[in-house]
């Protein structure tokens, strides 16, 4: 695969992943409100089906692209450029991060001067902010250990690796699932580590994988049984597309080859694809705040539920890309956006 071709379908994996996770969380954030869901049973039951093989797989591929690009051999990650990703995303922390923490103890119990500021930066440290940015807090994980991943895959064959892989894959992804499904409480904790497992996955599929029968039978089986679980209990298969659980894994790579293999088409450099992906990062941070904002406007919360959820797709899409530019245009964010 030429690095042209990888570059383009990478771009092309941000700007679907984006837009993928816009919409999760219109369905998530509107189901959150007593009143629509009340009345939407049925309607929010079939939208969860619905998002885990359009939406969940997304965050994922995220890890995963990040995996293919930093763990390639060909790529210098030395000390002083583990600095900087950190540094991005640590900057990303303390600033939108801890804006979003403010603004949900103001919502919550009102402006106490010094003391919410106070409240809001503990929140942050304990990652505490508004839960979407636990993707961030994982990426300074995995940026940290990448010179640690880096020297092993230039050194490991493609048995070590997916031996590697598998192992971290049972221990990370299924012993919580076991767990979860048992009703114990165990080995909750090492889903904190799945990241891990993404990001050596998407090295492993970067390097080894192709779109063949293998890869296609071990997702479409694991997105079947996260599937099928919906008929027995809707609440545990939607916690069961999470990425910490065993489900999420095989379709997700799946994903990921599939947009390796069939999305070569470079992007118009002035289109809308180009945009988005150029902005897909801050789309990814800034959109919740749009749908918040909307979810606060009686006559709009009183829309068609399929109507309101459109509306946060779209405002939080272009919303969030021209808030991103608007932030790009202060100097401390034009490189971190």
């Amino acid at each position: 695969m030429s690095e042209r071709k990888t570059i383009q379908s990478y771009e092309w994996a941000r700007v679907l992943g984006a837009l993928a996770v816009v919409c999760l969380h219109a369905v998530v954030a509107t189901r959150l409100v007593p009143e629509l869901h009340q009345g939407n049973a049925a309607l929010f039951l079939a939208e969860d089906v619905l998002c885990v093989p359009l939406t969940r797989w997304a965050v994922p591929v995220f890890f995963m692209v990040s995996g293919a690009l930093l763990l390639d051999p060909g790529r210098q990650m030395t000390l002083e450029k583990v600095g900087r990703y950190v540094w991005r995303m640590a900057f990303i922390l303390l600033t939108i991060g801890f804006a979003f923490c403010v603004m949900e103890l103001v919502a919550s119990f009102g402006f106490y001067g010094l003391l919410t500021f106070q409240a809001a930066f503990l929140n942050l440290l304990q990652g505490l902010s508004w839960g979407h940015l636990w993707y961030v807090y994982a990426l300074i994980g995995l940026y940290l250990i990448t010179p640690i991943l880096s020297a092993y895959v230039r050194v490991a064959t493609q048995r070590d690796l997916a031996i590697v892989a598998l192992v971290g894959y049972a221990l990370l992804c299924v012993a919580p699932t076991i767990d979860l499904v048992a009703g114990t409480k165990l080995y909750a904790f090492l889903g904190t580590g799945s990241p891990v497992v993404y990001y050596l996955a998407g090295y492993y599929a970067s390097t080894y994988l192709e779109l063949d029968a293998k890869v296609i039978g071990a997702g479409a089986l694991a997105l079947a049984a996260n599937l099928v679980a919906f008929a027995f209990d809707p609440e545990l298969a939607s916690q069961l597309a999470l990425p910490e659980y065993a489900f999420a894994l095989p379709f997700s790579v799946l994903a990921f080859v599939a947009i390796r293999s069939l999305l070569e088409r470079p992007m118009r450099e002035r289109g809308l694809a180009r945009a988005l992906a150029r902005d897909s990062f801050g789309i990814y941070l800034l959109h919740p705040l749009f749908g918040h904002v909307i979810l606060r406007v009686p006559a709009l919360v009183t829309l068609p539920l399929p109507v309101l959820q459109l509306t946060i797709v779209v405002v939080g899409v272009a919303g969030s890309a021209v808030l991103t530019r608007l932030l790009r245009l202060l100097p401390p964010f034009a490189s971190k956006l």
